[in-house]
């Protein structure tokens, strides 16, 4: 599904060891595939998981300055309190680099009237879903300019956290549905001084999202060493109109897919005692061309999606800037050690840096010596994990991993907005019945499962996601409304259902 040609752009060779380019950098890496209330995604969870494991055993970065929230535990509390924790943590001490990625469920800027009642499409401040995320009729409420919901994380919110952040670079990627909102830029650019009039496309690649006709350049400057002009490349994965998508046959987010080959083909061009500085515009440009060739279905990812990069100040004062620096896998003296693989259940699919083996689970593996980035894969469920292994020649390294989690549905009853203890109802999951609500079930096989709750004539069914490390609980709100009274049949006027 994918063609594995690519345009590499320009890779910078860094001398300084890894560790020192690291230094005073920090991460901040949020993946959301369980949702209470929404539909759960595939691979959010593991991109963002996959993503850490690049910066820490490749990157450079320490594992103690980097924070990974997954799933259950990244509801909107707690994704404000880590921001808040990394702009009070750079005002003590500005950072060098910073990165945050979120990979999850995002809102369009624009959303139909009717959810809220109002006619036709109405602006909104909502942008991120956390996983207690809610999009019932409820939640929604309007201040006359837009509608907002306060179990997302809104715009204007986020854009003033990253803008308060202090660190001489910032690389925001956002692998969610319609990220590449201009309303955000906007936000973003007046909170660091700016006063924008438009945005345009430019730059040598499609989809860079330039700040042209600005009146105001009186931009913040970085504390971090040497000062100077706060550097952000802001990478989205859609246009603001755009729905993003993960697949099946990538086995990511098109944006994390691509993110991950780019860096993966550039680290199998140097020796593993050396490293490369991949820039701003490298990684864009190979992106945008890796969303080009890339076949899922026999069509184009830019057919369904385009990425954006959206640079601050300029494209010009970005372009050149460090997005990573990676080291490289090239050895000049090939030593092979064991990797043994055990996965319960059994036959999960492996692929060893990118590429797929012909083996499967359980099994041994023979391995070139040095850290690897291994996935495992389980097709039936599409469920995806990821570590890393550091082989050493002559020696056989053991993993063990249980591919099973545990799910838990509650129910409410909601009246007036206010919740109570609900009904019982009766669960099944894929077409087999589960037993009753309230009660916990263990051991169902990790990935994407059809979840469905019946409660007297009423059947409700949405797909979710069981994952090992987080155990799922999945709400659900009953409401009781009286039947509507039968209309009046009168001579010349029409019984319209209510």
């Amino acid at each position: 599904m994918k063609p594995r040609s690519l345009l590499l752009g320009l890779l910078l060779l860094a001398c300084a060891p890894l560790d020192a380019i690291a230094a005073n950098s920090r991460a901040l890496l949020i993946g959301i595939s369980q949702y209470a209330e929404l539909e759960g995604l595939k691979y959010a969870d593991a991109d963002v998981k996959t993503f850490s494991q690049v910066l820490t055993e490749f990157g450079g970065y320490r594992r103690a300055d980097v924070t990974v929230v997954l799933n259950t535990e990244a509801t909107k509390v707690r994704i404000m309190d880590e921001i808040t924790k990394v702009v009070r943590a750079s005002k003590r001490e500005p950072l060098e680099h910073f990165i945050l990625m979120f990979a999850g469920h995002g809102m369009p800027g624009r959303i139909e009237g009717g959810r809220t009642g109002a006619g036709g499409a109405v602006e909104t401040n909502i942008f991120l879903a956390p996983s207690d995320a809610s999009t019932a009729q409820s939640s929604f409420f309007s201040t006359g300019r837009e509608v907002g919901n306060e179990t997302f994380i809104n715009r204007a919110w986020l854009a003033k956290q990253l803008s308060e952040i202090d660190a001489r670079s910032i690389v925001i990627i956002l692998d969610s549905c319609y990220s590449g909102t201009e309303a955000f830029g906007e936000l973003f650019f007046e909170n660091l001084g700016y006063s924008i009039r438009s945005f345009e496309y430019s730059g040598p690649q499609r989809g860079v999202r330039d700040v042209q006709k600005t009146r105001n350049l009186e931009i913040r400057e970085s504390s971090a060493a040497g000062g100077g002009q706060k550097r952000i490349a802001y990478f989205a994965s859609s246009r603001e109109d755009q729905p993003s998508a993960e697949y099946d046959e990538l086995r990511h987010g098109a944006l994390s897919y691509c993110l991950f080959e780019e860096i993966r083909r550039a680290r199998a061009e140097v020796y593993e005692n050396e490293t490369r500085n991949l820039s701003v515009d490298s990684v864009y440009s190979n992106i945008t061309a890796l969303f080009r060739e890339t076949k899922v279905k026999g069509r184009s990812l830019d057919e369904f999606h385009q990425p954006v990069l959206l640079p601050i100040p300029s494209y010009a004062g970005v372009k050149d800037m460090s997005f990573l620096t990676v080291t490289g896998t090239k050895r000049k003296e090939i030593q092979t050690g064991m990797l043994e693989i055990r996965t319960d259940p059994p036959g999960l699919q492996i692929y060893v840096d990118g590429q797929r083996r012909p083996e499967i689970t359980n099994t041994s593996l023979l391995l070139q010596e040095g850290k690897h980035l291994v996935e495992l894969y389980m097709p039936a469920t599409g469920y995806r994990n990821s570590f890393t292994v550091d082989i050493t020649p002559l020696r056989t390294v053991t993993e063990t991993i249980v591919v099973r989690g545990e799910l838990r549905v509650a129910s409410f009853w909601l009246q007036n907005g206010v919740k109570s203890a609900g009904p019982v109802l009766e669960v099944y999951l894929d077409g087999s019945p589960l037993g009753p609500s309230g009660s916990r079930v263990n051991n169902i096989v990790a990935g994407s499962h059809t979840l469905e709750v019946r409660f007297e004539k009423v059947s409700k069914s949405r797909r979710i996601e069981i994952r090992p490390d987080s155990p799922l609980t999945v709400n659900y709100s009953v409401i009781r409304e009286k039947a509507p009274a039968a209309p009046r049949d009168r001579k010349n006027v029409r019984n319209v259902p209510i």
